[in-house]
């Protein structure tokens, strides 16, 4: 089987396709995201449809999906700042184990950045849980850097976080 990821973006009737993934991701890695798979399952379908249409129609939003052949292998989202509209935040980054190690986060990552680029943003962001794992080696290598201080990762935890950034005048296209 061809391992190479490809990279799109999710479409508004693909929400059950978008909470598989997200239940996953939280459910296998629930270290690393600020949400828990308890409150997400409390989700409605109502709800889980909302949220992807939201994403695939508002032009400030880009849901993505990693494959692999037509197997999902990953999520991520992007979406610009409420606050700063120069600024895209990166959420719900994850790459399922059986496909880690294939390029799928970095391609994911990648085509955050690229939409970012795209709308002329100055710079992408992203909180990720400290430590020396593979998810902050890849921000890394991407040119991400710390800002801010460390904070807890979600109230309750004992786990800390941070906010990484890279400023896109810095990366080359």
């Amino acid at each position: 089987m061809d391992a190479t990821p490809t990279v799109r973006k999710l479409e508004r009737h693909e929400w059950a396709l978008y909470r598989q993934l997200r239940l996953a991701a939280l459910e296998e890695s629930p270290d690393a995201f600020g949400s828990t798979l308890a409150a997400e399952q409390g989700r409605t379908s109502d709800d889980w449809a909302a949220r992807l249409a939201e994403g695939d129609g508002s032009g400030s939003s880009l849901p993505l999906i990693a494959e692999v052949q037509t197997e999902p292998a990953g999520l991520a989202w992007a979406r610009v700042d409420t606050s700063d509209p120069t600024l895209v935040n990166v959420y719900q980054m994850w790459v399922a184990p059986e496909f880690r190690g294939c390029g799928a986060g970095r391609l994911l990552l990648r085509a955050a950045v690229a939409w970012a680029r795209a709308r002329s943003a100055r710079a992408v962001q992203l909180g990720v849980t400290l430590g020396d794992t593979p998810a902050m080696h890849l921000y890394a290598s991407e040119g991400f850097k710390p800002v801010g201080p460390i904070g807890i990762l979600r109230p309750g935890s004992h786990l800390r976080g941070q906010t990484l950034q890279v400023l896109l005048s810095e990366r080359a296209a």
